[in-house]
């Protein structure tokens, strides 16, 4: 991966890049970084588009669902034409429509404990957008044993959750810590 930005990067990210937090270090920090989104459904979707257009380098998607017309209203990086796909190959055409730089890596089927453990070693952020307890407590076993930070989240009717976990910290509590 390059270590600067294109003039058509910096064109596309300008706006983040004029803010204080962000500057062109930020930028290259968004572009070198490596994140495992679980679960591209209501959660998912949103978490997904937003990190593809700030130029997240590397998006790894993981959902073995299959896009369907009930999921619509909600999960809006999926649409009509989509239904009856997987809802990773749904999202990667999405996303490679908005951000053709990024690199996106699909994981279509369920994640055992061993392929779940490679996709968190993986990257450098994971990012729980799932909808059930078993997978929120697989994910976080695997990002504890891989010491990798856990952005958790979770949306239930009219509510939602967003917890964010750290296990290189001493001081950082981990999901099970505080659900299980």
């Amino acid at each position: 991966m390059q270590a600067v930005l294109s003039d058509q990067e910096l064109l596309r990210y300008s706006r983040q890049i004029l803010l204080q937090h962000v500057d062109i270090d930020g930028q290259l920090r968004l572009k070198r970084s490596r994140a495992l989104v679980v679960g591209v459904g209501g959660l998912g979707s949103p978490v997904a588009l937003y990190l593809a257009a700030a130029g997240v380098g590397e998006l790894h998607l993981a959902d073995f669902d299959h896009v369907d017309l009930t999921n619509l209203q909600r999960q809006i990086i999926h649409d009509t034409p989509g239904i009856g796909l997987s809802k990773v190959d749904s999202a990667m055409a999405r996303l490679s429509a908005i951000n053709p730089e990024i690199t996106l890596i699909a994981h279509r089927t369920a994640l055992d404990s061993d392929s779940l453990n490679a996709a968190v070693n993986a990257v450098d952020l994971v990012l729980d957008c799932s909808d059930n307890f078993a997978t929120r407590e697989a994910v976080n076993a695997a990002c504890v044993l891989a010491r990798k930070p856990l952005v958790s989240g979770a949306a239930i009717r009219l509510e939602g959750q967003l917890s964010v976990f750290d296990p290189r910290r001493d001081d950082s509590p981990c999901y099970h810590c505080l659900y299980g």
